[in-house]
């Protein structure tokens, strides 16, 4: 505590000490302590489809330049999508996912063949796109072809079956004509065991038939 000296003059001519005490002020300092809550970051809850997906908060996004899957490659793109996004850290910016490390999603999906760039999309979801199908990664192979829908396959139809015409036996040969049989005399025809000979059988003749009764060499 200070103590000031006044000089005070009394009504009577007197000097008279007078002592003063100052009154010290204090000065009370109130400190604010702020505290910052930080956010929780958004995450990735679940996947409507290869293009469209429900955040932590509850929002639903839907990613631009991507196109509407189509049924040959649907489940593939919400398979990449849910392997890739769901519990993952992400951030929005208008219609676009960035994952943890800055990548754009649709690019990112675009370049495996599991989606498929609009008509217009930007130019890195264009390349991208561009990209797969000349490596025919994801649909842009063999299991979609680039199409939507998978053509049915055609199965051909079994020509009918033509008979083929059996090629008939030849002919069995005729037997050789039995050599007319001439017997020089009634003793040959004996000796032949032909003997008689009967008017129209082989070997007969009316020479031998001397009573000509049809019977020769009797």
């Amino acid at each position: 505590m200070s103590l000031l000296m006044v000089s005070a003059i009394s009504a009577c001519g007197t000097e008279a000490p007078t002592r003063l005490a100052a009154s010290a002020s204090s000065t009370a300092t109130t400190t604010t302590t702020t505290t910052t809550t930080t956010p929780p970051p958004v995450t990735v809850a679940s996947i409507v489809d290869g293009r469209t997906v429900i955040l932590s908060n509850g929002t639903k996004v839907l990613l631009s330049g991507l196109a509407q899957p189509g049924a040959c490659w649907a489940a593939a793109s919400v398979e990449f999508a849910t392997k890739t996004l769901v519990g993952k850290a992400v951030k929005v910016a208008g219609a676009q996912l960035l994952l943890a490390d800055g990548q754009n999603y649709a690019v990112l999906a675009v370049g495996q063949g599991v989606a498929r760039a609009v008509a217009g999309a930007d130019a890195a979801i264009s390349l991208a796109e561009a990209t797969a199908k000349q490596a025919s990664l994801g649909f842009w192979g063999p299991s979609c072809g680039g199409l939507d829908v998978k053509p049915v396959p055609v199965v051909p139809q079994p020509q009918p079956v033509v008979p083929q015409p059996q090629p008939q036996p030849e002919p069995a040969p005729a037997p050789p004509a039995p050599a007319p049989a001439y017997y020089a005399n009634c003793a040959a025809a004996k000796a032949a065991g032909a003997a008689p000979l009967y008017r129209g059988q082989p070997g007969y003749r009316s020479a031998l038939d001397r009573d000509n009764d049809g019977v020769a060499c009797e």
